[in-house]
C-alpha cells in the first residue's frame, strides 16, 4: 500500500526550539530540530516539508495565518492531509482561523509542544508523530481542523490552552 502524502508545515514555537550551546538560551535555531527526524517520520507518510516562517507564536498574526491558508490551498489537490507545527500561545487561534477559512474534507492537524527539544520529557516529536498518524487516518477526513497534543485530539472550535 502506498503511503499517503502529507504536507508538513513548520512555523516556529517551542516545538522548533532547542538550547543554544553557548548561551544556554532556548531559541529558534538555524535548523529546526524536527527536520533532523524527517527521514524517520517518512516511514509513516511521504512528507512534503515547508517552513514559511519561524516565529514565536505570540508573533503570529492574521498575516501569517493567511500565509498558512494560502499554502494549504496550493497543495490541496496534491496531498492527503496537512500537519502544522506551531507555538502553543496562538495555536488555538490559528487552528480556528484555518477551520473557518479552509473548505473541504482535507485533514488538517495542528500541534505544538510545551517543552523544547533539549528538555527532559520533550513532547514535540511525540506530538508530531501522533499528528501525522491522525492526518493519515481515514476517519480524520471531513472533521475540520484538529489539534493534537498529549495523546488528545480536539476540534479547533473547542480547544483552549489552559496552562502555560
Amino acid at each position: 500500500m502506498d503511503k499517503k502524502k502529507i504536507l508538513l508545515i513548520h512555523t516556529g514555537g517551542t516545538i522548533s526550539m532547542s538550547e543554544d550551546v553557548e548561551t544556554g538560551a532556548v531559541l529558534t535555531n538555524e535548523e529546526n530540530p524536527l527536520t533532523r527526524q524527517t527521514k524517520e517520520l517518512n516511514e509513516l507518510a511521504h512528507l512534503i516539508v515547508e517552513e514559511p516562517f519561524q516565529l514565536p507564536s505570540p508573533h503570529i498574526t492574521q498575516k501569517e495565518m493567511l500565509i498558512l491558508r494560502n499554502l494549504i490551498h496550493s497543495y490541496k489537490d496534491k496531498v492527503s492531509g496537512v500537519v502544522i507545527t506551531h507555538g502553543t500561545d496562538t495555536l488555538e487561534e490559528t487552528a480556528y482561523f484555518l477551520d473557518l477559512t479552509v473548505k473541504g474534507s482535507l485533514p488538517i492537524v495542528v500541534t505544538g509542544a510545551m517543552r523544547s527539544s533539549n528538555e527532559i520529557g520533550s513532547d514535540g516529536l511525540y506530538n508530531l508523530i501522533s499528528s501525522i498518524r491522525v492526518a493519515i487516518c481515514d476517519e480524520a477526513d471531513g472533521k475540520g481542523v484538529l489539534v493534537v497534543l498529549n495523546d488528545e485530539i480536539h476540534t479547533a472550535e473547542n480547544v483552549t490552552k489552559t496552562h502555560t
